[in-house]
Order: C-alpha cells, then sequence, then structure tokens
C-alpha cells in the first residue's frame, strides 16, 4: 500500500517530469542524427507479360520516399535494398494501362514513407515484316564530276530483310544502307551494313532484322565526251655516239579518248610516256602506254613508236699547204 501511495502521490507532477526528460533524451539523441525522409529512383521490373507482348514504351524511374534517420537515410545502401516491380500477367493484349507498382525495402533501418501506386504502361504486340533495302547516296558521297549514281538500276542482295518489331511501328520502319561513291568511277559491288531509323522514344532491342549485311551493286554511269586526238611521241636521253634520230612513226597516229567533258574538251593531242632512247645505234620498236588526265580513259591502252636512227657522217681531213719556197 505504501508503493502505491507513493506511486500515486502527485502523479501529475511526477508525469509531466518523465515527459520533459524523455524529450531532453530524444532531443540529446537526435542532436547530430535527427529523422529526415529521402527520396530515391527506382525503375520498376517489369514480369509477367506473354511472350507475344511488349512494353514499348516502358516507364520510367518512379520517386520513392524512406524516412528514419538521417544517417540511415542517406546511406548509400538504401538505393541498393529499394525495388519496384509491376506485375503485367493481367494483360491480354495491346493497349495502354494503369498498372499498380509494388515497391520494397529489405533495410530495416528505413521505412516507406511514400511512392507511386501505379504506373502507365503501353503494351503493343511483335510483329515480324519483310521490308525491302532502300539504298541512299548522300549528296557529299556522290561520284565525282563526269559521273552519275543510277539508283535505278542499282540492287541489293538479298532484296529485303527480315525485321520483327512492334506491330503499331511496322508501317513507319525503312530498312536502309548508305554509300559512299565520291572515289568510284565505275560500277562497284559493296558489302554494306544494314540500318533500320528509330523513332524517339523507340528502344534499340526493340526492332531486331536480318540479314544485317548486304551487298548492293551500285551503278556508276559517265556523263562523258568522246574526242579524236593525235598521239605525241616524247623521247629521253641520248642515242649511242656518232647517231642521230633521224625520225620517229606512232601507231596509231590518233586515238579516241573519253572523259570528263571538262576535261577532253581541253586537250589538243595526248601524250606518250617518255621513251628511254639511251644508247641505241639502229631503229627500235616501243609499246608505250599514255600519260593520260585523271578520269580520261582511250580506245588503245598502248601505242607502237619506232624510232630511227643512223649514224653520223664522218669527217674528211683537208690537205696540208706546201711550204713557201726560200728565196
Amino acid at each position: 500500500m505504501g508503493v502505491t501511495r507513493f506511486l500515486v502521490r502527485n502523479w501529475r507532477l511526477k508525469l509531466l517530469a518523465l515527459a520533459v526528460a524523455c524529450g531532453m533524451w530524444v532531443g540529446v539523441v537526435y542532436a547530430s542524427n535527427p529523422p529526415a525522409i529521402g527520396t530515391y529512383y527506382v525503375t520498376p521490373q517489369l514480369v509477367g507479360l506473354s511472350s507475344n507482348l511488349l512494353v514499348l514504351y516502358p516507364p520510367k524511374s518512379v520517386p520513392v520516399k524512406v524516412g528514419g534517420v538521417y544517417s540511415n537515410v542517406h546511406s548509400p545502401q538504401v538505393r541498393e535494398h529499394l525495388s519496384a516491380s509491376v506485375d503485367l500477367s493481367s494483360i491480354k493484349g495491346p493497349g495502354v494501362y494503369q498498372v499498380r507498382l509494388g515497391t520494397a525495402i529489405a533495410d530495416p533501418n528505413v521505412f516507406f514513407w511514400s511512392a507511386p501506386s501505379k504506373v502507365t504502361v503501353t503494351i503493343d504486340r511483335w510483329e515480324t515484316a519483310l521490308l525491302p533495302v532502300r539504298v541512299v547516296v548522300p549528296s557529299k558521297n556522290l561520284p565525282q564530276a563526269g559521273y552519275q549514281f543510277n539508283s535505278q538500276a542499282t540492287t541489293s542482295t538479298p532484296a529485303e530483310v527480315k525485321v520483327r518489331a512492334p506491330a503499331s511501328i511496322m508501317s513507319h520502319l525503312q530498312a536502309e544502307v548508305s554509300l559512299n561513291l565520291s572515289s568510284w568511277h565505275a560500277s562497284v559491288p559493296l558489302t554494306e551494313n544494314v540500318v533500320v531509323p528509330l523513332a524517339k522514344g523507340v528502344q534499340a532491342s526493340d526492332v531486331t532484322w536480318s540479314p544485317s549485311v548486304v551487298t548492293v551493286h551500285a551503278v556508276i554511269t559517265s556523263e562523258a565526251n568522246q574526242v579524236t586526238l593525235p598521239v605525241d611521241y616524247i623521247l629521253s636521253g641520248q642515242v649511242a655516239s656518232g647517231f642521230q634520230v633521224t625520225s620517229a612513226q606512232v601507231t596509231p597516229l590518233t586515238v579516241t579518248a573519253t572523259g570528263p567533258p571538262g576535261t577532253v574538251d581541253g586537250l589538243g593531242a595526248l601524250d606518250t610516256q617518255p621513251i628511254n632512247i639511251s644508247g641505241i645505234s639502229k631503229d627500235t620498236s616501243y609499246q608505250v602506254s599514255l600519260n593520260l588526265p585523271s578520269g580520261v580513259t582511250t580506245s588503245v591502252s598502248t601505242v607502237t613508236v619506232v624510232v630511227s636512227v643512223a649514224q653520223l657522217p664522218s669527217s674528211t681531213a683537208s690537205p696540208s699547204p706546201n711550204p713557201s719556197p726560200t728565196p
């Protein structure tokens, strides 16, 4: 009875003192490590979706708030212990859905403060189609002046690629290859990578195609003029001592030159490569190629030049004069 009477005596004052003491204790404890709320962004994991469906635009990271003392809330480990998931097993066809967001935390030192209850997902269906390969040549990569890329005659092998993509964007997709023809002057086969440009927001993993490489038979035609030009020979070196060049005969005398109009129209003749006649002492025949400007071709690849030489005439000594008689 005495203990009970002691406890209840001035109980209001004792209760107030206890409250003040607890408050002081809490103040001391939390002065250096106060309560806090932290926000973390978590990317939801999508589970349960049927294999013939896909999430076209996956939900972005969602904000999750956690509470606790400051040191625990801002610990680097909190992010590792947070998770969010979306169960899509109930979805059976394409559409836009509001789906419940499930969150969990494996850190006992913090607790959930708030998180979104739902997220929006866009569901689409997989589709497979054959798309023709389009050949693209940017203006800076077209053939040089005097040559033209014939897009109508250019072909691709194979001509189509098999594309797997969301059904809603399939009609907007185009398979293409890009060529650089700036250094080519004739038709050429080129092995190139196929690309399928994607609209903004579409993930690269959502669109696949096969094969990834095709052979493009690029057709390049010449915008050239043809002119008939004489052939001039060029000799270098010295014939044998005591001989001289008497003539040189070129066969054929003229050739047909084909090339860009700005080049061939300004030509008066075509020169041979220099012919070295050093040390020859008799008529000699040479097969020699022509010295052609860039982009110019001729009807023959070589010409024949016959260089004729003759011996110089020997000089006759004049008779010595007789001495005059002595008087």
